[in-house]
């Protein structure tokens, strides 16, 4: 169901994402959704929420694999800008532009901004690096994940791998 709604949100918009309309990706009834959901506005934060979920759940597991700090949390900024999923990265900005003005949504992606942000910032200070970082990571992350989604052609996976590695370069004073 919540591919339905990802597959929706990229090639139609957020505001495409009805009941029927992600009814009819399925190849099912509204009736069968309204199950699920009583309204548009359930359905999108069960997947918002999923998609959180999806990416904390990937992060922590990347940040759990051997290999140094450094490596691990280059993989994981990469998991959280979407650098590998140029579509995801649309509906992320769609849901993100959505936060901004629902309250619920901006709760929801603020508390999941939050959870990455800490796990950045435990891994940063074991290093004995300044921790605070983790906000400007965020942020950085944050426009590559935009522009993955605006101009894919522009900010590749692999320009975008070695924009967030370049900057953890600085972090850990080699360049």
């Amino acid at each position: 169901m919540v591919a339905a709604l990802y597959r929706v949100v990229d090639a139609e918009g957020l505001d495409a994402a009805s009941l029927p309309r992600i009814a009819r990706e399925l190849n099912a009834t509204t009736g069968l959704l309204q199950k699920y959901f009583r309204s548009k506005d359930e359905l999108l934060l069960f997947a918002q929420g999923q998609l959180v979920e999806e990416l904390t759940t990937s992060v922590r597991a990347v940040l759990a694999q051997e290999g140094s700090l450094k490596d691990r949390l280059h993989k994981a900024l990469c998991v959280i800008a979407l650098v590998d999923d140029a579509a995801r990265a649309r509906v992320w900005l769609a849901f993100a532009a959505r936060a901004a003005a629902n309250p619920v949504l901006l709760q929801r992606h603020v508390e999941g901004a939050w959870v990455i942000r800490d796990l950045c910032r435990q891994m940063l200070e074991a290093e004995g690096l300044d921790g605070g970082e983790a906000v400007g990571l965020a942020a950085l992350v944050d426009g590559v994940t935009t522009q993955r989604a605006l101009e894919p052609e522009v900010m590749t996976e692999d320009v975008a791998e070695r924009v967030i590695g370049r900057h953890l370069e600085r972090l850990w004073g080699k360049e």
